[in-house]
């Protein structure tokens, strides 16, 4: 079995997966009774990193620990500043390249939103970042001195009734109308056979507004975890 570890700057997803490629999350508590050959963990939080791998290292004694970025290489070549780049959107991308076809665009709704691109040379170009819906959230309670703290839910309606509805559609119909409007512009340069793969936790919601996102993939990360451990 290997175990797919995926540390984020607000989550840590932890990944069972068997042979065939099928995923069961887990909690980081609930691994302690499993048998677990191989481990492979991406990572964007230094500190945390650290942590995590000492302790698996020391409930899966005769497991192999791989680090992408440092033990293991995402096979892609990278237009983008390699010094730069961090291992999670080469993750991401290399899943999509694989499991979607190229030239792909992967959207990841995550603490920041991301948009990275795989040319039809399988070729990183690069991408773009901006702030995720929480951080933006969060922004406009603690940068205002009336805007309450709240936090993203689906709505009843477009035009808001009321501060906290106001603030949810805006984030939601504000979000998928930028992703819509940025799919459009990474199509005039890439082609509209281009294929478009969403992840991430706010992907569900946010793409419902964003009409050219059909492919929704929350374990894309997870996925490319493995498919580097068994292919690479």
């Amino acid at each position: 079995m290997l175990l797919a570890v995926d540390i984020g700057n607000t989550n840590v997803n932890f990944g069972l997966i068997n042979k065939k490629g099928a995923i069961t999350r887990f909690a980081g508590s609930g691994l302690k009774d499993k048998e677990i050959d191989e481990i492979i963990i991406v990572s964007v939080v230094p500190r945390m990193l650290k942590r995590i791998r000492h302790d698996l290292r020391r409930q899966f004694k005769g497991a192999k620990i791989s680090v992408v970025g440092r033990d293991v290489k995402v096979p892609l070549k990278c237009a983008y500043n390699k010094r730069q780049i961090g291992q999670d959107r080469l993750i991401t991308a290399f899943a999509a390249a694989l499991l979607y076809g190229l030239p792909v665009l992967t959207i990841d709704f995550g603490t920041a939103v991301t948009f990275d691109v795989v040319s039809r040379k399988m070729v990183y170009l690069g991408g773009l970042i901006l702030p995720g819906v929480k951080m933006s959230l969060e922004s406009l309670s603690e940068r205002t001195a009336m805007l309450p703290k709240t936090y993203l839910k689906k709505t009843r309606s477009f035009i808001g009734k009321n501060t906290a509805s106001s603030i949810r559609s805006g984030m939601i119909y504000g979000y998928g109308a930028l992703c819509e409007g940025l799919v459009k512009l990474f199509r005039k340069k890439l082609g509209k056979n281009m294929k478009i793969v969403a992840t991430g936790g706010d992907a569900p919601l946010l793409t419902k507004h964003a009409p050219s996102v059909k492919n929704i993939d929350l374990d894309l990360s997870l996925k490319g975890l493995y498919l580097l451990s068994e292919k690479f």
